[in-house]
């Protein structure tokens, strides 16, 4: 029984260009500042965070010192009025 790919033409594999180096050493290659670039992403991302943190620290105003305002003459004489009654 003949098959059907016995009317196909024989194809070959493509030549391909010979490189001096060989494509798996140059993945590798490619894969280490992949991989540096994905590390220090994360660090930067890290970074920002405890920046953004410790500035919600300093607006939170805990760290900051108590300011005595002088009091109006508006609030004095409406304390000294609830102190009367």
């Amino acid at each position: 029984m003949p098959s059907e790919n016995q009317d196909l033409p024989k194809t070959t594999a493509p030549q391909s260009q010979k490189l001096p180096i060989s494509s798996d050493i140059l993945l590798s290659l490619a894969a280490l500042p992949l991989l540096g670039g994905l590390l220090a992403t994360k660090a930067v991302a890290e970074f920002v965070s405890s920046i953004g943190i410790e500035s919600e620290e300093v607006f939170r105003g805990s760290r900051l010192p108590v300011l005595n305002f002088p009091h109006s003459e508006r609030q004095t004489d409406n304390q000294k009025l609830s102190e009367n009654t």
